[in-house]
């Protein structure tokens, strides 16, 4: 019998419940950015998922969830030093009414580079920082700075006062903006999805790596706190998604991997408050999604056993521990799958018989059983002439396995 058409959002719902689709769904994982020549040019996920529709794939329209927002009583205070070695010193105060939460980090000569990742997506564009002052998050901190902002429990009260939900006009512009999304990915039959929750993360932002190892097994108490702050902020974050209406709310774990935690820590401290967010994801009818870019394969008898809905970031080459097949057979009766293509080697290579390869292999293991939608991370490294190679592939075969 011939499957009727589906729209883009009704093919990835009933993938994602692992219910019977016309095909397989493409729904790569993406940036907002100006990078690619026609027909892979746009400014913004707007004209990102125009494109995409154009060429037969199936785009999630992103509701960005707000960044914290410190408390109006505190105050920041900011300077760098020039006279106190070879590099700048930078420090960042915060002001709070429990004390003083403090970073410094050293200026390298690469600190104003473009790779300084100087830019926050939003819901309808690619925010611009306009300086190069220290941010309360970024990457960039981490392997530079000489102090963190939280050295010790005496730290996390003050800590309270930075990880806040937005208040006033800047909480009312943002549900704006989401109500614009949705009416945009209503109008266009898209899936929406709001990105994302952010808990486990936050330690490599917040705390020296090395000191935090060691606390989880010698502080489990202050652990569990400090976690607890980014929980709060994080099921905060899942009410106003929730209630804008998007169809999944994604969680992210892109430091949750097993290299950091492993499966004894992953499971003592981040698992309960995974399931916590489910729940709440749950009870108001949605679907909950995982972001783990590596590891399923050691995490995947902890997974098993978990409420979330779907794992993205499946990787064939960042499993540790089995393959593609093996996972599935562990995990595709509880759980979707979101990727199954590796960015960094595969697609990179620009190689289109190794990449029309690794797309049969990942719809023929995990296609021809609900619940698998192909994607993969599409970074500014990746070439257009790889991803329409990715794209040919995955019309080839999309519907030979579904």
């Amino acid at each position: 019998m011939k499957k009727t058409a589906m729209s883009s959002r009704e093919r990835m719902l009933a993938t994602l419940k692992r219910q019977p689709h016309d095909h397989v769904p493409f729904s790569p994982y993406i940036g907002q950015g100006p990078w690619w020549p026609e027909p892979l040019f746009w400014r913004g996920q707007l004209e990102r998922a125009e494109r995409m529709l154009e060429l037969g794939l199936d785009p999630a329209i992103d509701v960005w969830l707000p960044s914290p927002e410190p408390h109006p009583d505190v105050k920041i205070k900011t300077w760098r030093d020039t006279t106190s070695g070879a590099e700048p010193m930078l420090t960042k105060e915060y002001h709070t009414p429990a004390g003083v939460l403090r970073q410094t980090v050293s200026e390298t000569d690469d600190w104003c580079s473009s790779w300084h990742c100087h830019w926050i997506p939003t819901t309808f564009s690619v925010e611009k920082r306009n300086h190069y002052n220290m941010e309360l998050i970024d990457d960039f901190n981490i392997p530079r700075r000489t102090e963190p902002w939280v050295k010790g429990i005496e730290d996390l009260e003050k800590l309270r006062y930075l990880i806040r939900l937005p208040e006033g006009h800047v909480l009312d512009e943002w549900r704006m903006d989401a109500q614009r999304a949705k009416e945009f990915a209503e109008k266009h039959g898209l899936l929406l999805q709001s990105r994302r929750t952010i808990v486990g993360d936050a330690f490599q932002w917040f705390c020296d790596i090395s000191d935090f190892a060691v606390w989880m097994i010698e502080k489990p108490e202050f652990v569990k706190e400090f976690l607890g702050i980014f929980q709060e902020w994080a099921l905060g974050l899942t009410k106003l998604a929730l209630e804008t209406g998007v169809d999944v709310v994604q969680r992210r774990g892109w430091y949750e991997i097993p290299a950091f935690w492993g499966p004894k820590y992953f499971k003592e401290y981040l698992v309960p408050l995974i399931e916590e967010e489910t729940r709440l994801v749950h009870d108001a009818g949605k679907i909950h999604c995982y972001l783990l870019p590596e590891g399923q394969g050691a995490y995947a008898s902890v997974l098993k056993d978990m409420s979330v809905d779907v794992l993205m970031g499946i990787d064939p080459r960042m499993l540790h521990g089995g393959d593609m097949i093996s996972l599935y057979e562990r995990l595709g009766e509880h759980k979707a799958f979101w990727g199954g293509v590796n960015a960094e080697v595969t697609l990179e290579s620009g190689d289109t018989v190794l990449i029309d390869k690794a797309v049969k292999e990942a719809i023929g293991m995990l296609g021809g059983r609900q619940g698998f939608i192909l994607g993969a991370f599409l970074f500014q490294q990746i070439t257009a002439k790889s991803i329409l190679s990715m794209i040919d592939a995955w019309k080839k075969y999309r519907q030979e396995y579904s």
